[in-house]
């Protein structure tokens, strides 16, 4: 089987003064470099961070810009870029302490007559930067094994190359009340950042469905985004799935429930997860969905 590649796009975020610092576009190469002693040259004093430039379309996020107007004689200030992969999780962070700005380009070229947007350019100087650890990859969920035999054989991968067969996954025309009309909705929500994961369901190396996972601050995992795609209903796909999810989810060190909702009128899912063990908490969501639970 071909190996997806779950960094084939991303995305960024840049905080500082701990905040995220809103609507950069464009983030050149975060680097440094060392000179090479050529022969009985003298050593040079080791590796230095170059300066790197940020953009975006000018925002009003005015505690930002006086940071950066007030150039160097200003307070420095550490920054975290955060690089997200497709899905939305968080593959790596990079720290750089005592960042200042060296030019600042706070109104570009205007021409009337172009289809443009103002821009906001920086260019950064840094005393250094390091790594934050990598999170694990993200690993594809499958059935348990006691399941195999039950029931068809789905996997549930981290979302990459086949995005936008995954963004395409929609249910019947009845199921639209209770779910979005089309997978991608869920996964545009996920990419803005947050607890959730999508994750593509597939039979075999066909795509079939959407589901996304989330761990809440009090420790719970919960499951939502849940859609198979309507011309591969009526198999048991969507129990295969779930039934995976959640022994994937019980796995997870401190995991101690897993909850989800549905709506009130949706009687299919009331028996499937009433099927799998979860029960009702007595609680609704904001949205009026009834929220369920299963505890190990």
């Amino acid at each position: 089987m071909e190996r997806s590649e779950p960094y084939g796009s991303f995305m960024f975020t840049v905080s500082g003064g701990g905040r995220e610092v809103a609507g950069f576009s464009s983030l050149s190469a975060v680097k440094r470099t060392t000179a090479v002693v050529i022969g009985d040259a003298p050593p040079t004093s080791g590796a230095v961070s170059e300066a790197f430039a940020l953009e975006r379309g000018v925002s009003h996020d005015p505690d930002f810009v006086a940071w950066a107007t007030r150039g160097e004689l200003a307070s420095r200030m550490d920054l975290d870029i955060a690089v997200h992969d497709e899905a939305g999780r968080l593959v790596r962070t990079y720290h750089l302490t005592g960042c200042w700005v060296s030019e600042l380009q706070a109104l570009p070229d205007l021409d009337a007559d172009a289809n443009a947007v103002t821009i906001d350019h920086l260019r950064l100087e840094n005393e250094g930067w390091q790594t934050v650890p990598t999170v694990p990859e993200p690993e594809e969920i499958t059935v348990p094994e006691e399941e195999l035999s039950t029931g068809p054989v789905v996997s549930l991968r981290p979302i990459g190359e086949d995005w936008r067969a995954v963004a395409d996954v929609v249910p019947t025309d009845e199921q639209r009340a209770f779910v979005h009309p089309m997978a991608a909705r869920y996964m545009l929500t996920n990419q803005k950042g947050g607890p959730w994961t999508s994750l593509g369901i597939h039979e075999g190396e066909t795509v079939v469905g959407h589901v996304m996972w989330g761990l809440d601050d009090d420790g719970s995992h919960w499951i939502g985004g849940f859609v198979i795609d309507r011309s591969a209903q009526g198999r048991g796909l969507g129990r295969a799935a779930m039934v995976a999810l959640v022994g994937w989810l019980a796995e997870q060190p401190g995991h101690w429930v897993t909850r989800l909702t549905h709506h009130p009128d949706n009687v299919a899912a009331a028996s499937l997860y009433a099927d799998l063990g979860f029960t009702r908490t007595g609680e609704t969501d904001e949205d009026g969905e009834i929220v369920l639970e299963l505890r190990p």
